[in-house]
């Protein structure tokens, strides 16, 4: 069964009045989710960790609970709910709402694993909950580091989540000039519908949203990595791993809210998160009109309109006019700038007509260029610019007085660079664009 992508999209990505509010459903759709990228024997030593940095070297793992996995089929996660719907659980059971911030602060400050060790709650609703809920725990599967030399190691790890699905986490040190900035890159989805052509995730294809407690998990672990090896605390997260955060919105705010706040364990400032999105612009709109004061970052990789649809076909249901206007309120609103995410590919979006669109492009809000190198995936036809070619097209904007950076990439050689995380091994063929796919594949993407 094949769609024309504007159909397709408007279907899987429309946000209908009905869809838009529509509450939360913490369930666990099955998935295909393929194989680990990288050759990875994992060694296991308990709940420890045991890592040796070199390329291509497992760094290693855990022991994850597989009951979690049965537990779920009788049972709900009490990580997947939103605090709405934890309140309405209680209620349900005859308890008051105020139960709610005990729990959550159980769960995301002393990092509880069993409803028994919830001291704090009565007895009598520990066995209630018991009854009907359980504490996931998400814990590295595998993991690799880097082969980087001048900076700290990059360290892409893999998750293993109850329904067997796989999920790729990168925690990335910055050591340079003095800085010591810890960045965690979660992921949002399991896959990606965006289906970029230029981004490993989207050749996937699209499986379910993450919950809240998943998004959670995985900075937990990055977490125990960064003050196990480097002594540091995280500092920053972003959300541009794999999935479009804003097609998981609640979920993503959820975790954001409480990966701030001061009465939980991680307290990461939120103008230290930084969401990142392909141009969802109803998304856009629903962060602008949220509390959230979290960073806003675009996946615009060309101002031109043709070659955007062609590298993003996303870009066919919501036009760069759109993308403008809603910038232009969002920055209004919340009175900060975008980032600019532009990936440079050689003799596609490096070219002097391209560098006038998006200095056009970047002049309508306030804003900041991160300009990106391509890094390398496998039977994907693109090549990195030249230093000469990137160094003229960043002086071009820089002369048209804007705010540009060039982003280096990290991870690259162990495939955790940007556009590069993917569970499943790529064939020799070319992938099927996930336009081209069954339409069921995708209907689920608001679950």
């Amino acid at each position: 069964m094949t769609y024309r992508r504007g159909v397709f999209y408007k279907a899987i990505l429309g946000y209908s009045q009905a869809v838009r509010h529509r509450p939360l459903e913490p369930t666990f759709p099955g998935s295909n989710p393929g194989t680990p990228t990288h050759d990875a024997t994992p060694v296991f030593v308990g709940r420890r960790f045991s890592f040796q940095f070199n390329c291509n070297t497992v760094c290693c793992v855990s022991d994850t609970e597989d009951s979690n996995a049965f537990r779920s089929m009788s049972k709900q996660d009490l990580k997947a709910l939103s605090t709405n719907e934890l309140k309405a659980a209680l209620a349900a059971l005859g308890e008051p709402a105020y139960r709610a911030e005990q729990i959550r602060h159980a769960l995301y400050s002393q990092d509880v694993r069993e409803i028994d060790q919830m001291t704090t709650l009565p007895k009598a609703l520990r066995e209630k909950l018991s009854a009907a809920f359980f504490i996931s725990r998400l814990s590295p599967a595998q993991g690799v580091g880097s082969a980087e030399k001048e900076n700290a190691q990059t360290v892409k790890l893999l998750y293993e989540l109850s329904d067997g699905a796989q999920i790729e986490t990168v925690l990335i040190p910055d050591w340079r000039e003095g800085r010591k900035r810890m960045t965690v890159c979660v992921s949002s989805q399991v896959g990606c519908a965006m289906a970029c052509k230029f981004c490993a995730t989207g050749y996937m294809g699209f499986s379910r949203n993450l919950t809240i407690g998943e998004i959670i998990d995985q900075v937990w672990g990055a977490m125990e990595v960064a003050e196990t090896y480097y002594a540091q605390r995280i500092s920053n997260v972003v959300f541009m791993g794999m999935g479009e955060p804003m097609l998981n919105f609640e979920r993503v705010i959820e975790a954001i809210e409480i990966l701030s706040h001061d009465r939980y364990y991680f307290k990461i400032g939120e103008r230290h998160i930084t969401l990142s999105t392909v141009g969802i612009v109803p998304g856009i709109e629903r962060l602008t009109e949220s509390k959230a004061k979290c960073r806003l970052a675009l996946s615009l990789h060309s101002a031109i309109e043709e070659k955007r649809q062609e590298l993003m076909p996303i870009a066919q249901v919501y036009s760069l006019q759109e993308l403008k206007a809603a910038l232009q309120r969002y920055t209004t609103i919340k009175r900060k700038p975008v980032f600019l995410e532009y990936l440079l590919l050689s003799g596609i979006n490096d070219g002097e007509e391209d560098a006038k669109a998006l200095i056009k492009f970047a002049r309508a809000f306030p804003s900041k260029i991160n300009l990106i190198d391509y890094n390398p995936i496998a039977n994907i036809d693109y090549e990195r610019v030249t230093e000469s070619k990137k160094e003229k097209f960043m002086r071009k904007l820089a002369d048209a007085n804007l705010t540009v950076t060039c982003r280096r990439s990290r991870g690259a050689d162990i495939n955790a660079a940007c556009g590069q995380l993917a569970t499943q091994t790529l064939s020799t063929k070319k992938i099927k664009n996930v336009a081209q796919q069954d339409m069921r594949t995708s209907t689920s993407i608001h679950n």
